[in-house]
């Protein structure tokens, strides 16, 4: 790689959200850093809608490492913002209704844990949305919630980045990595099936797409999520989401995906809407569902930030901070993400 120079620490390869994040990390702890973004290659990340929940899935639980991810997201966001000199990060709460009078009865029971408060109100009528909302049965009301605008935010960095002149848009050749005197940290998304490095790795990539749709005559200022979300992104303008296909993993927007969004959307919301807008794209999950990050088993140069999933937002600050402090000083990664768990997958495909 011609860029590469024995001053560079890191490379690394993806400007998504999570090598965005990563080589920040480094700059700021006056690493070199190198970036390396294939244009023609779509980012997931402008894709997604960037919402951050604490309350998660048709039961209404709350998220793996909830305590840990959410204040530390706040904070990390906020103080972003101030660097980068934009708006990008979005507090509201998130309503969503009770799917059904099951999950409904667990709330009025003492089964909830009592520490859920510190995350969601529980209501059990449905007066503020009653004009919106076609279930009646109440909801959760989430705290420390909302959404963050990743193209502002990655636009921002492609910017930052430049002004320091580490970013380059071109594409970079797996094979350097090893003859490279730096480290080199893959960030590619769920490309990363295709790197050689990492593709022992049980990714489960997952296809989405979502409608950017105006809705009139509404006043609706927080999040709406229940089988479909809605967020609001400026007056009567609303992005609508997400459909989940683990088939044709490309970034083309399907009819059929359009058709599940507005049937999602009635069963929701009482509102007519209108379609403006209508995007795909790939989420890097995994068998899991817990991020990919460390340094690859044989070479010791080469390693992995990826694997965030559809809580990239929440995920990212917290996980990129972790990352950068096990690169740097040696601190170790969680296990829950740690590569290494992986490391009899890697051994049974007949690597050493």
């Amino acid at each position: 790689m011609s860029k590469e120079s024995a001053e560079t620490d890191f490379i690394i390869v993806g400007q998504g959200l999570a090598g965005s994040l990563l080589a920040y990390l480094l700059l700021q702890r006056g690493k070199k850093v190198q970036i390396f973004d294939a244009p023609e290659i779509p980012s997931s990340s402008r894709v997604a809608a960037g919402i951050f929940n604490p309350v998660t899935g048709r039961k209404l639980v709350k998220t793996w490492m909830a305590d840990e991810l959410f204040p530390f997201l706040e904070q990390f966001y906020l103080e972003l913002e101030d660097v980068l000199q934009v708006k990008f990060f979005h507090q509201v709460p998130i309503y969503r209704p009770f799917p059904n009078e099951e999950v409904q009865e667990y709330f009025k029971s003492d089964k909830v844990p009592e520490d859920f408060a510190d995350f969601a109100t529980i209501e059990f009528e449905n007066i503020a949305y009653q004009d919106l909302v076609n279930s009646q049965l109440g909801g959760v009301t989430t705290k420390q919630s909302g959404w963050v605008d990743l193209k502002i935010l990655l636009d921002a960095f492609r910017d930052f980045f430049r002004q320091k002149g580490v970013l380059f848009q071109e594409n970079f050749n797996p094979e350097s990595a090893l003859s490279n005197n730096c480290k080199t940290i893959f960030c590619e998304g769920f490309q990363a099936r295709s790197n050689p490095y990492f593709n022992y790795l049980p990714f489960n990539p997952v296809k989405g797409e979502v409608l950017e749709v105006t809705i009139e005559d509404i006043t609706l200022d927080n999040i709406i999520n229940q089988g479909a979300f809605v967020v609001p992104l400026s007056q009567n303008t609303f992005r609508l989401g997400a459909t989940y296909s683990w088939h044709e993993l490309d970034f083309i927007p399907t009819h059929q995906g359009k058709e599940d969004l507005l049937m999602k959307y009635h069963k929701l919301m009482k509102p007519n809407l209108e379609v403006i807008g209508h995007l795909a794209g790939v989420r890097p999950a995994t068998k899991d569902r817990r991020p990919f990050i460390g340094i690859h088993p044989d070479f010791p140069q080469i390693g992995i930030f990826n694997g965030l999933g559809s809580k990239g937002v929440s995920l990212a600050p917290y996980f990129a901070t972790q990352f950068t402090e096990f690169l740097l000083f040696g601190k170790e990664l969680s296990p829950e993400v740690n590569i290494n768990r992986f490391t009899s997958l890697y051994l049974r495909a007949g690597n050493s």
